[in-house]
């Protein structure tokens, strides 16, 4: 066995130091790692060019595509789409189709082929289920509606890029259009076979498996994984499906093992490694003096894609009923295009039906796209208050039908003593149980809640309730706030809790208000406001816990009450 050569650790060096600085800006900067690996990849090409071995990356960049995917399918959850039923499945189908189809047309404005035209459609409609499930995470707010929508609609779209996958991957084997519609049908009806196949083998055969090597060694179990991997692609490559939608099914089979989440757990270091390599190689293969020189039209082509596909899913959850303030923000959440669109647009140009100039455009607009992300979520409510704000001084036609046709109905209310009564803003599941508390104490109370969904069969159970906006001020005067005694704000976005909280003391300075809070620093900044009592829900689980681990360690309960006291100041509670 001879040493590693020194050039070989020197451009190991070199081509890992790149993506390492790109990806470190990147989240100092709260923006995606992707875009830090793939704009490493750019100044790679720029610095080295053809010195780097391409045919190398290729390989390991193909099978940290392979990785991706498959973990992908090992995290879609089906609980999240029967959750929310029709509005992830229904809205989700109709956000992809009519967003692939507007893309498509405008695409073909920009003299993009028919076939690049077809790619374009269906590669910008799916969103970035990585950076957009991180973000709702990190605020906390993935049980919340918002969030739970969001993720919700995010799986069915990585749940429809198995058929986009098999229709793009059909494209470049036919040359005429009867060979391409022969060629789609053809591998539909072989994937349709072989999920009926597997489908049943998943369920029946899989899980026990999977169990068994469990139970034998958790190494044996790792190099299965493995094994059962490249089984999988063998398997589908036979009938001569891609190689992505066979790690994709794959991970969706593993998924529903008991033993995925060590799977997953297990196999993230070698996919997060193998897919850094995939993103430099896309930011290798990017022409930069083509970007530079086409800047105007990639821009303009991300303003219209943005646009197109935040008025679909505004539309579309409008329709559905929606407040305002829920639909727009899920159009700010989903209007970005996915890192799927990476995987299409490199099948189409591996598949030569993608031009090298049209692979770049294509990248580039993906690229801008995920870096106006964090940005605009951050500022979804400051953007939705300014645009209503606008709306209502320069068009007040359309304010007064926003108002009243999709913010709020005409209240029925049931008759009640509106004298030191409880507003709950928010009838989730932390507001319908203080609701069905203080319907069990007697206590009068009026909710406030702009999901119509939730306003709809809390009306059926009885439940004094309002549709409408709970941050607007004539929504609150109009549940007699000026004559309440309480307020409980029960919605999770802190910006919401702000409005609430301000817009309630304006209306009624002696009202004594309860909010929630996730981080510290927003437990200072509703004390601020005026904000009476203030619950952190991960710190009071922690209190729970702790007393009741004292307790079954045998300490005195005064010596708990002392001890949790002790900690509350600490937080900074008492």
């Amino acid at each position: 066995m001879t040493d590693i050569p020194f050039n070989l650790l020197l451009d190991a060096l070199v081509f890992l130091i790149f993506p390492l600085l790109g990806g470190f800006l990147a989240v100092k900067y709260r923006i995606s790692p992707i875009i830090g690996y793939i704009i490493g990849g750019i100044f790679l090409h720029l610095l080295l060019g053809e010195r780097l071995p391409k045919n190398f990356i290729n390989n390991f960049s193909i099978l940290g595509l392979v990785l991706l995917v498959f973990t992908i399918g090992l995290e879609t959850n089906f609980s999240t789409l029967k959750r929310f039923g029709k509005f992830v499945m229904l809205g989700g189908l109709l956000q992809i189709s009519l967003s692939a189809i507007c893309i498509f047309f405008i695409s073909i404005v920009f003299h993009f082929t028919a076939i690049e035209s077809v790619f374009f459609g269906f590669a910008f409609a799916l969103s970035s289920t990585a950076v957009v499930s991180k973000i709702i995470q990190e605020k906390g707010e993935e049980n919340s509606l918002l969030g739970g929508l969001a993720i919700g609609i995010l799986i069915f779209q990585d749940l429809a890029f198995i058929p986009i996958l098999i229709v793009l991957s059909s494209i470049g084997q036919g040359a005429s259009t009867f060979e391409l519609f022969r060629n789609v049908i053809i591998n539909v009806g072989k994937a349709v076979l072989v999920l009926g196949i597997v489908y049943y083998v998943g369920q029946k055969v899989i899980p026990l498996v999977f169990n068994k090597i469990a139970k034998v060694s958790r190494e044996v179990l790792n190099l299965f994984i493995i094994v059962f991997i490249i089984s999988a692609l063998a398997f589908f490559s036979f009938f001569g499906l891609s190689s992505l939608l066979a790690a994709f099914i794959a991970g969706i089979l593993v998924g529903q093992t008991f033993e995925h989440y060590h799977i997953f757990s297990q196999i993230r270091p070698i996919r997060d490694l193998l897919t850094v390599v995939f993103f430099v190689f896309l930011g290798l293969n990017i022409e930069i003096g083509f970007v530079i020189s086409n800047l105007v039209p990639i821009v303009l082509f991300v303003i219209l894609i943005v646009l197109i596909k935040m008025a679909v899913i505004l539309g579309i959850y409008l329709f559905f009923k929606f407040h305002s303030r829920t639909a727009f923000a899920l159009a700010i959440f989903l209007f970005q295009i996915g890192e799927d669109a990476f995987i299409l647009i490199f099948q189409g140009l591996s598949a030569g039906v993608l031009r090298q100039d049209t692979y770049n455009f294509a990248l580039s607009v993906v690229l801008i796209t995920l870096l106006l992300t964090p940005l605009l979520i951050t500022r979804r409510n400051t953007i939705y208050q300014s645009l209503r704000l606008f709306i209502k001084k320069y068009i007040p036609f359309l304010e007064r039908y926003i108002v009243f046709k999709f913010d709020r109905e005409l209240p029925n209310i049931d008759i009640l003593p509106l004298k030191n009564h409880v507003i709950i803003c928010g009838y989730g599941r932390i507001g319908s149980y203080i609701g069905r508390a203080l319907t069990l104490a007697n206590v009068a109370f009026i909710a406030v809640d702009y999901n119509f969904q939730t306003v709809e069969k809390a009306k059926k159970e009885g439940v004094n309730v309002i549709y409408g906006d709970p941050t607007d001020a004539e929504v609150l005067d109009y549940a007699e706030c000026d004559s309440a005694s309480v307020l409980i704000s029960a919605v999770p976005e802190s910006f919401s809790q702000e409005m609430i909280v301000f817009n309630a003391k304006r209306l009624n300075p002696k009202i004594v208000i309860f909010t929630r809070v996730h981080h510290e620093f927003e437990q200072r900044r509703m004390k601020d406001l005026g904000v009476e009592v203030i619950v952190q829900p991960e710190f009071e689980a922690s209190l729970s816990i702790v007393r009741r681990v004292l307790l079954w360690k045998g300490f005195d309960r005064e010596d708990i009450a002392r001890k949790i006291k002790r900690i509350k100041i600490e937080h900074g509670i008492i």
